[in-house]
């Protein structure tokens, strides 16, 4: 790279594919992994559950194991609280949280931003790149004289890169901040025209409400409630380390990139007055004369000459001078569209991201659910496959502890769903959700075979229950848990002994199944 020059950086990089490639690779790999990576990380794990070899299957099957209290072996429980931990981030959210996080979102007075969207993020990465092509410019003359042109290139344009991260990153901080800052000041206004007398004096940091629980503060006052969902200082005072550190760091760069600039012009300059006949040599073969001039005329010459040099270096100065204010005012501009979009997208609630990833893929609450039920189909499926999996390797081995024998021959009753219910009746969780109502039950995603899997395991739960422990959790389970199993392949004998070991009313268990063998045989009909 004899030159430095865009062009001469382009061939540079076409003359390394490999390495260009493989740089770029590695930034959209990285930027896609750090925006997918709940998807990617339950991908990477369902891959390393089935490794062969050393996967956790693998090493669940070999290594030694025994059952809890529920007659379930702990390679099983643990296999399958892998995956409960996604199902449960799913299994919770419902039509009622996607209310919540709606109210969530206006509480605050986010309810019509977003996340920056990919139009946005190539935006700013052209902007980046402009600004590192201007620093480049800049700084390259300067780098070592030592070096060779090419380490020079490769030294300014890093350097340039470094600056141009480093003005970005200011940029989005100053952003952020002016949009927290807007909800500070509103709160602080609202707090200071609030006439109440018993008013929270002076105005302080709330703990913090979660989407769950946002209507408990319902009734409260607005800047309570926005206080209650942001984070802030002590005082309850805007913040303006970031954007002051922003503005020094702007108006720095931009008077070291004019000042540098303006020095190279004054290098230049110097170089001309030291040896103007390089410069006059132009215009020497327009003006020379086949004829000896006199003395008189050939001063005379010489000084129009060098008036015309000087006119024309002045003329040089203003228009770099000119050129570098204008340079320097497209970086503050670049600046300043980075601070200003930086604070239209993004949010400043602590749980507002959260309530906004839940509700703007959706038009309404119904189109959640039929997600949720779908997704929650998609781990139950995936988490049976590898609990299959574990359970066949686990049938060839022989033991000598004969729980682990009968869990082993039981093993058909016991899968994802079976879990779910179980880890259900131990935390409580059905006391606290919103009920479901049947019709939206019956449409769940999951095969008619996979729920009459499910009715076993759910027995075979309960059966293996103490009595009182057994009694005491289970007499809380709502009959809607029911109502998600297929009952209708239970004969009237097993739905005795569910009622009896489970505290459940044999008429209401009954008048289910037959609600299910109705919806079965209309289904039946239209499908014929």
């Amino acid at each position: 790279m004899e030159d430095f020059s865009f062009s001469a950086l382009m061939a540079l990089a076409w003359a390394n594919k490999l390495l260009t490639s493989a740089v770029i690779a590695t930034l959209l790999s990285a930027i896609l992994i750090k925006v997918y990576w709940d998807t990617v990380g339950y991908f990477l794990m369902r891959v390393w559950h089935g490794t062969p070899l050393i996967g956790t299957v693998a090493r669940l099957a070999n290594g030694s194991t025994s059952t809890d209290q529920k007659k379930w072996l702990l390679s099983e429980a643990s296999l399958c609280n892998n995956y409960y931990d996604y199902y449960q981030d799913v299994g919770v959210k419902n039509a009622d949280f996607y209310n919540k996080c709606g109210s969530y979102l206006a509480t605050i007075g986010e309810i019509g931003r977003r996340e920056r969207p990919i139009w946005v993020m190539v935006l700013i990465f052209l902007l980046i790149l402009f600004e590192a092509v201007g620093f480049a410019y800049v700084l390259v003359p300067f780098i070592n004289q030592n070096l060779s042109s090419n380490d020079q290139a490769y030294l300014g344009w890093m350097a340039a890169f470094l600056l141009s991260i480093i003005s970005a990153g200011f940029a989005e901080a100053a952003g952020r901040a002016i949009h927290h800052n807007s909800l500070v000041a509103k709160a602080r206004h609202w707090w200071e025209s609030d006439r109440d007398v018993n008013k929270v004096t002076p105005l302080k940091q709330l703990p913090t409400v979660q989407i769950e629980v946002n209507e408990t503060d319902e009734g409260g006052k607005d800047y309570n409630r926005i206080l209650a969902r942001i984070v802030t200082n002590q005082s309850v005072t805007p913040r303006y380390g970031w954007i002051v550190g922003c503005a020094l760091v702007v108006v720095i760069m931009a008077c070291a990139a004019f000042g540098i600039r303006a020095y190279q012009l004054k290098s230049i300059e110097t170089d001309m007055v030291g040896n103007p006949s390089a410069f006059a040599e132009q215009s020497y073969e327009s003006s020379a004369s086949p004829f000896e001039l006199p003395a008189d005329s050939a001063a005379v010459n010489q000084e129009a000459n060098d008036s015309t040099l000087a006119d024309k270096m002045s003329a040089i100065r203003s228009a770099s001078l000119i050129t570098f204010v204008v340079l320097s005012v497209i970086y503050v501009a670049i600046q300043a569209v980075s601070v200003w979009l930086a604070s239209i997208f993004g949010f400043a609630g602590v749980e507002s991201k959260r309530a906004w990833q839940y509700t703007h893929k959706f038009n309404n609450a119904a189109e959640l659910e039929r997600w949720m039920r779908n997704q929650r189909g998609r781990i139950a499926a995936q988490a049976d496959h590898k609990l299959r999996m574990l359970q066949m390797k686990l049938s060839k081995r022989t033991t000598t502890d004969s729980d682990v024998q009968s869990a082993l021959k039981d093993a058909h009753g016991r899968d994802f769903n079976a879990y779910v219910l179980r880890m259900q009746a131990e935390d409580g969780i059905h006391c606290s959700q919103p009920q479901p109502s049947a019709s939206r039950v019956e449409q769940s995603t999951l095969s008619m075979s996979s729920l009459a899997v499910a009715v076993a395991p759910a027995l075979a739960t309960i059966e293996g229950h103490e009595s009182a422990a057994g009694s005491s959790a289970l007499g809380t389970v709502d009959y809607n848990v029911l109502r998600s199993l297929d009952l209708t392949k239970s004969s009237h004998e097993r739905l005795v002994t569910i009622c009896a070991n489970g505290g459940y009313d044999l008429d209401t268990v009954l008048a289910i199944r037959a609600e299910q063998q109705k919806q079965q045989l209309l289904k039946d009909f239209d499908e014929a």
